[in-house]
């Protein structure tokens, strides 16, 4: 199943997915916003950290399942799947946008009753070097393997299609995504400027849930048109 046999297409679709995605909470985001109180480099350390595992996972994705990814019947499976996942994705995010604008201005607010406290403080949700941080909330983080097994497998096959050094581009292009909203998560945390407060905020991380629903819709219409012969 090729969701796109255009390479722009496809690239432009990793980029947009793969924003959408890294916004979604989870325990490395936790980590970058726990770690960005005491560095406002953190973020990028932790995103290295998440590197480390990310990119054996995609090897290993590659490698292993190579010839079976070639299977039709599998191809269709992941798409449905990989859009499945990106519809409950979106609806999450599109529902629980407040929540986690709340949830990021309170930390914010912690970063000055934190700010003489040391990395090993017993408060402190990830007592790790920002790095080491980074790997233990990826590889512990069921649902980052799901991502990669599902959504992540479809574009994978999708990359292969359209050759290997596409892959390498578009593995490269994913981190980087996670690189740079990390790294911002960490910096706006520390410096407290309005991450998570206002309007704009929430407009964003709806728009992000949308996203996620069309591009959900996108993966299982491409997935039923390869079921049908089409």
């Amino acid at each position: 199943m090729a969701i796109t046999d255009n390479t722009l297409l496809f690239l432009a679709a990793v980029v947009a997915i793969s924003t959408t995605g890294v916004m979604m909470p989870g325990p490395v985001m936790a980590a970058s916003m726990a770690k960005g109180l005491k560095s406002r480099w953190s973020g990028i350390q932790v995103a290295l950290g998440h590197g480390v595992v990310e990119f054996p996972t995609i090897a290993l994705i590659y490698l292993g399942f190579s010839t079976v990814l070639k299977d039709p019947r599998v191809s269709v499976t992941i798409g449905l799947l990989g859009g499945a996942l990106l519809l409950y994705m979106g609806a999450t995010m599109v529902i629980s946008r407040k929540a986690q604008a709340a949830k990021m201005k309170k930390a914010q607010g912690s970063k000055v009753k934190k700010k003489a406290k040391t990395v090993k403080d017993k408060d402190d949700p990830f007592p790790y070097p920002p790095l080491v941080a980074g790997i233990i909330t990826t590889a512990t983080n069921p649902y980052f393997f799901l991502w990669w097994a599902t959504l992540g497998a479809a574009l994978i096959l999708n990359a292969v299609a359209l050759g290997l050094a596409i892959l390498v581009v578009m593995s490269v292009l994913h981190w980087s995504i996670d690189l740079g909203w990390n790294g911002f998560i960490g910096y706006a945390v520390n410096r407290s400027k309005g991450l998570g407060r206002g309007k704009a905020y929430l407009a964003v991380f709806a728009l992000c849930g949308i996203m996620m629903l069309a591009f959900g819709v996108w993966f299982i219409a491409s997935a039923v048109r390869t079921a049908l012969g089409f």
